[in-house]
């Protein structure tokens, strides 16, 4: 994908269908990090590894449905600003120790643009084979090899287009990119099996959310439309078998 690639994509007019709070909302309902917490069992325990400031706990409530029973715990090299209104967080920088929660394990892991951050990818994958109660699943996402090929953010931002990343090594606390194929590798090591697989794309509301947020001050909506139309995250889930 070129830089005038992008530009065209940017400039592009487009005439919204819906609401912007709609088209927020159907962002987050229709990414299949949030489908995967709206659907887990009734009363599950979730752990979110690489929690950031805590925010997936929002979707607790939003958007429909409110899932107020599941128990919700969170992990990240320090305390996020949502933290407290987890059921229990634990810190720790994970190279030296992973963590172990007083032993608890988990209907549910989900872990989001967090393993491109660790020395081995690996021990994230062992980790949640060990910690997954028989049946659980893992929801792991992380960017894909598209991103390692675009213009940097810094050539966007000369050309106009306002993007917080753009290339993979934008970010400099990005380890080398996990190659799917070896994460699935690792997981059937470990006896987890794969359930699904695939790119974050969202083309319809891609559209939606740059005709209302293109030029915004909260730069996150046009940031969410940017990863989507170029491919810019990957997913698997994971299960552990029932016995």
């Amino acid at each position: 994908m070129t830089l005038q690639d992008i530009i065209d994509w940017y400039q592009r007019p487009r005439r919204a269908q819906s609401t912007g709070g709609r088209a927020q909302e159907l962002y987050f309902l229709f990414h299949p990090r949030t489908a995967f917490l709206k659907t887990l069992p009734v009363g599950a325990e979730l752990v979110d590894i690489g929690a950031g400031d805590g925010s997936l706990v929002n979707f607790r409530e939003w958007p429909d449905p409110a899932r107020r029973d599941l128990h919700m715990y969170a992990y990240s090299i320090e305390k996020g600003d949502r933290f407290d209104a987890f059921e229990g967080y634990e810190i720790s920088d994970w190279n030296v120790a992973p963590p172990e929660f007083d032993g608890k394990r988990f209907d549910a892991i989900i872990s989001a643009h967090f393993i491109e951050h660790i020395e081995d990818p690996a021990t994230f994958v062992a980790w949640a084979a060990r910690k997954l109660v028989p049946g659980g699943r893992a929801y792991v996402e992380w960017p894909s090899p598209a991103a390692l090929t675009l213009p940097s953010r810094s050539e966007l931002l000369d050309a106009g287009v306002d993007m917080v990343i753009s290339r993979f090594d934008d970010d400099a606390t990005h380890q080398a990119l996990p190659d799917r194929g070896a994460i699935e590798a690792h997981a059937a090591a470990a006896g987890l099996s794969c359930t699904a697989s695939g790119i974050v794309r969202l083309p319809w509301i891609e559209d939606e959310l740059m005709a209302h947020f293109r030029d915004a001050s909260d730069r996150f909506p046009a940031q969410a439309a940017f990863w989507s139309w170029t491919g810019w995250s990957q997913y698997l889930i994971l299960e552990q078998p029932l016995r």
